[in-house]
């Protein structure tokens, strides 16, 4: 009797059980049905700030909240309070918190989201492009470093890494392309999370919004392209004025070494200006393309004089031209010089370690000063920090000052952590530490 209660107890609070659980699940499924959109919308913008936005070819890459919206990354990315991914989440909260107070919070939120989302490629193309030049510029580094590598740093055959192979950046749409080109996983979580909430929130974002991000720019392009017409017609001193007009309005374009010598070719057609600081360009990149190295860097540091813009634009060549005339020396066995000049690089413009440390590391350790060599190194790995098979390499060139250095444990220690940042078929470090 009591065993047939006690069941009848057990299957009366099975059924109640089943009963809260069937209840449970209903309120869930109709609570999902409600506001799916808006929670997985939620969950990949909250997510997407913590995966990879923009990736670099050498150096960093950019997460959501390392992407900043009002100056440039630097070398080395940090968190950054007002960054895109940052002011995402802001953005998202208070629209769900203000939603209680007001209807139109989250659908206001949603357009400031897509804005976002949407002014981020804009953002890397006009409004920092300076960001999106040293993209540029690592890109056009690469095939350096792959020839370098190959030539005189032992194979490390892991796997390559996936870039752009072909940018247009003469034009506003082509920049606006290649910005998009580089942004990657976190970018895009953040993108189709933004579309899902303003989906939820039945609202879309205003026309006006990007117009003043995208009118200079597309007043520079304007300017740009009459003066390309000018030219084209021999109307060369209106030529002269259009592009100056479109370095004014366009920073791009007040960037873009090859625009100055242009200048400078146009007013030596006119016979005007012989000793303006674009003529001193015109002439240094052609020298440059010549091999003629040191005579375009002495004609380089004739422009710096002018100043300004046009003086930050030569500095960056300049320090260009030292690093291929670095490489000149080295592949003729003059390391000594080599070093002197990828050192006199980065005095030109700090902003080109990422391209000359590589070569510096090598130059020091052929020079014996390994101790160099290791500070080379230890601050190459925090920049390139991203990119396992370019790890992997330092921290074998590491490896080896410490072998030359006598301090074998730590050597050993380098050579593990190459073959941890890649081990897909890293000779270097395995032979290293088989004791070859």
């Amino acid at each position: 009797m009591k065993i047939t209660k006690r069941l009848t107890s057990w299957a009366e609070t099975g059924v109640k059980i089943t009963k809260r659980l069937a209840s449970w699940a209903e309120t869930g499924a109709k609570f999902w049905a409600a506001y799916w959109l808006l929670i997985l919308g939620s969950f990949l913008i909250l997510g997407s700030v913590f995966l990879k936005w923009v990736q670099y070819p050498i150096s960093s890459n950019l997460s959501g909240l390392e992407l900043p919206l009002f100056h440039d990354t630097g070398i080395i990315p940090h968190v950054a309070l007002l960054s895109f991914g940052a002011v995402g989440i802001v953005v998202l909260i208070a629209g769900v918190v203000l939603l209680r107070f007001f209807v139109s919070a989250l659908s206001l939120a949603a357009a400031v989201l897509i804005t976002l989302c949407v002014l981020t490629p804009a953002h890397i193309a006009f409004q920092q492009p300076m960001m999106l030049r040293h993209l540029t510029d690592e890109l056009q580094a690469m095939p350096w470093h792959k020839i370098f590598t190959k030539d005189y740093l032992p194979q490390n055959y892991g796997s390559p890494e996936v870039v752009p192979n072909q940018l247009i950046l003469y034009t506003a749409s082509g920049r606006l392309l290649a910005a998009f080109s580089f942004l990657r996983l976190g970018w895009t979580c953040f993108a189709l999370g933004s579309l899902l909430v303003a989906v939820y929130a039945m609202r879309r974002l205003p026309d006006g919004k990007m117009a003043t991000v995208l009118t200079p720019p597309i007043i520079g392009q304007h300017y740009f392209n009459s003066g390309s017409i000018a030219k084209a017609r021999g109307h060369n001193q209106e030529a002269i004025a259009d592009y100056r007009k479109a370095m004014k309005w366009d920073v791009w374009h007040a960037q873009d070494i090859n625009l100055y010598a242009t200048i400078g070719d146009l007013q030596k057609q006119s016979g005007i200006e012989n000793n303006s600081p674009e003529r001193h360009i015109s002439r240094a990149l052609e020298l440059q393309k010549a091999n003629e190295y040191e005579q375009a860097i002495f004609e380089f540091s004739r422009a710096a004089e002018a100043g300004g813009a046009l003086a930050v634009a030569v500095r960056r060549e300049s320090a260009k031209t030292r690093i291929a005339l670095g490489l000149a020396l080295y592949q003729g066995g003059g390391i000594g010089g080599a070093v002197t000049n990828w050192q006199l690089a980065l005095a030109d413009d700090p902003t080109q370690e990422v391209y000359v440390l590589p070569y510096l590391a090598r130059g020091y350790f052929d020079l014996a000063r390994y101790e160099a060599a290791l500070q080379t190194v230890n601050r190459l790995v925090k920049i390139i920090a991203d990119h396992s098979s370019m790890v992997a390499d330092v921290y074998s060139l590491g490896g080896d000052c410490y072998a030359k250095l006598g301090r074998d444990a730590d050597a050993r220690h380098y050579y593990n952590l190459s073959y941890a940042a890649d081990w897909i078929v890293n000779y270097w470090a395995i032979s290293r530490l088989a004791g070859e």
